[in-house]
């Protein structure tokens, strides 16, 4: 007798088929016969799942989202400001292969939103969502006496922002990656110069 798949069992395959195509395959990969054969599911089982390529690439980002989300929940566990903030915000870049993953899929998905009016708001809610997590930081850190005398907490929020997508799109390229090792160093660095006047 056949084993039958849950609905929310058979989602999470699809999804995780769909972040594996967009990192080998990019959005050209990113098909409905693609994602199932990556999936190994029929083509049928896929679109009762999702009937439009856009309800699977919607998804994929609601994924992105929720797997930082629970990271960075997980992260909040310090007693140390400082710590606390840097676990946090290391949430969010590319340090393991799953993080790497995301991100392709989130930079191949962000860059389709810029034309596709259907996924525009969901790639913005999460990049919004980046940028609370950036302003809730600096303001922690600030809370905590970690942000130097004079500096702008909305100012210092755009700004981290900014680095954390730098140091992530500069760890995507294959040829010269930056090593987790250098991109822990870089976000330690810009805190530690944030405390500064």
């Amino acid at each position: 007798m056949p084993r039958l798949i849950d609905a929310d069992e058979r989602t999470a395959q699809i999804a995780a088929a769909s972040m594996r195509v967009l990192e080998r395959d990019g959005l050209a990969g990113l098909s409905v016969r693609g994602v199932a054969e990556e999936a190994g599911i029929a083509t049928a089982s896929l679109r009762r799942a999702f009937p439009t390529q856009h309800a699977l690439r919607e998804h994929c980002l609601r994924l992105i989202e929720e797997r930082a989300s629970g990271r960075i929940a997980a992260a909040s566990q310090h007693l140390n400001a400082r710590h606390l903030v840097e676990d946090v915000l290391s949430q969010l870049l590319p340090l393991d292969s799953e993080r790497r993953t995301e991100l392709i899929a989130q930079v191949q998905l962000g860059v389709l939103a810029l034309t596709d009016a259907q996924l525009r708001p969901t790639a913005i809610r999460l990049n919004e969502a980046v940028g609370r997590v950036c302003s809730s930081m600096i303001l922690h850190l600030q809370g905590a006496g970690g942000l130097g005398a004079g500096r702008d907490p909305e100012y210092e929020a755009l700004r981290l922002n900014a680095l954390l997508d730098g140091i992530a799109l500069q760890a995507l390229w294959p040829d010269r990656p930056l090593s987790a090792k250098a991109m822990r160093g870089l976000l330690s660095r810009h805190l530690d110069e944030l405390a500064l006047p």
